[in-house]
């Protein structure tokens, strides 16, 4: 159980910052969630990104010091809804999630640096749901993980 906390902790805290462009692949040779984890190392900032006040509804964003969006989405009584997209300095984008009432609640798409997808999967108020899909920077699937299994497996 601690376990899978710890993956969807880390899968929350990497939609909620933005990677590095020059991180490198390690998917090919090690589990996806270790890289993933190596990933997440290598950010320093903390990815909270806050309404104006707590009753703001609205669109939001944020640029990096370059002037390109860093992210981009909406507020609904100073909490995140709808779709939120976090984009890497160069403007690619990074990830994309759904929110509701602040809780990453739909689908998922994480991206490497090369606009090749990283994972992607469905969360349901801020727990890992469905079967994920973890890839390597080629786009090859390198790994499968069924979140429904895993739930009724630790019961």
């Amino acid at each position: 159980m601690l376990k899978f906390i710890a993956i969807i902790g880390v899968g929350f805290v990497l939609l909620l910052d933005a990677c590095s462009p020059d991180q490198s692949d390690s998917m090919g040779d090690k589990s996806s969630i270790d890289s993933v984890k190596k990933a997440n190392s290598a950010h320093v900032s903390s990815g909270k990104f806050e309404p104006p006040d707590s009753t703001y509804t609205g669109d939001y964003f944020e640029k990096y010091p370059s002037g390109v969006i860093k992210v981009r989405g909406n507020f609904r009584f100073g909490k995140k809804s709808g779709k939120w997209m976090y984009f890497y300095p160069n403007g690619l984008l990074w990830s994309e999630a759904f929110f509701s009432s602040d809780k990453m609640n739909g689908e998922s798409n994480v991206y490497h640096a090369n606009g090749q997808k990283m994972y992607s999967g469905h969360y349901k108020m801020d727990i890992a749901d469905s079967v994920w899909n973890f890839y390597d920077s080629t786009g090859k699937m390198v790994e499968t993980r069924d979140y429904n299994k895993l739930k009724t497996d630790k019961k």
